[in-house]
């Protein structure tokens, strides 16, 4: 049975997986405008951090004082993100949220518990995917980080 764990713990180790090659970047590597319109690796941190963040609350119902992820280093912003994703994993499994009512342009979307595990899965993989690309610029070797490398890495 496919079970909500494997998905929190396949995004868990991709991050990770990801994280052990920018954690060796340089500054200058972390923060460099990699291409037009592109950005930096810093900048899509910052925006998994800001989303990590806004997602959780608003979806809590509640709006503590955003942090400020732009003053912060790469280390901090990673914990920020690993936490977050502990936060996630505990309300997905103790499902301490059944639902989220959205409304956007005079529409109404309920997502259950399920669909925003799966918003959240497919955010961090298409935001990894652009971090990925990035780290191949910079000329490193990057993993494949697919749920079927995952499984055969859990296999004891």
């Amino acid at each position: 049975m496919f079970l909500v764990e494997n998905i929190v713990g396949y995004l868990a180790w991709a991050n990770t997986s990801i994280w052990k090659i920018v954690e060796t970047l340089s500054d200058d590597e972390f923060e460099r405008s990699l291409a037009e319109n592109v950005g930096s690796i810093q900048r899509r941190y910052i925006h998994l951090a800001e989303d990590s963040w806004e997602w959780y609350h608003d979806w809590h119902g509640d709006h503590p004082q955003e942090p400020d992820f732009y003053n912060m280093t790469r280390g901090e912003l990673y914990q920020f993100i690993s936490d977050y994703m502990d936060k996630w994993q505990t309300a997905i499994v103790e499902r301490n949220i059944e639902e989220f009512t959205d409304e956007r342009a005079g529409k109404v979307v309920v997502m259950t518990i399920d669909e925003i595990l799966f918003h959240l899965v497919n955010h961090f993989t298409y935001h990894r995917g652009q971090i990925a690309m990035g780290l191949k610029i910079l000329g490193k070797e990057v993993p494949m980080t697919d749920y079927v490398p995952y499984r055969f890495s859990v296999i004891q």
